[in-house]
């Protein structure tokens, strides 16, 4: 079920970070890595999950890996949670 993937990437800290990093467009990952405060091997497997899940999708530009959300949605999902008290 891809309900259930996207909540488990959703459940840690450090990929809400990342997903909070990429909200208003699109990023590198060397904008990323600095931004979560993370060891580039740890932020490339937080990024391989949320890929895994359809969260995010990566491109090319030259050397640089871009990253950014597969669907805006996401972060109404991610406001809503948060407002739950």
């Amino acid at each position: 079920m891809r309900e259930v993937k996207i909540f488990k990437a959703l459940a840690d800290p450090t990929r809400l970070k990342i997903l909070e990093c990429i909200k208003n467009e699109e990023k590198c990952i060397c904008k990323i890595i600095p931004y979560t405060g993370k060891s580039q091997p740890n932020v490339s497997q937080h990024l391989k999950v949320m890929k895994h899940a359809g969260i995010i999708k990566e491109r090319k530009d030259g050397t640089r890996i871009m990253i950014k959300a597969t669907n805006k949605e996401i972060f109404k999902i991610i406001d809503q949670v948060k407002r739950i008290k």
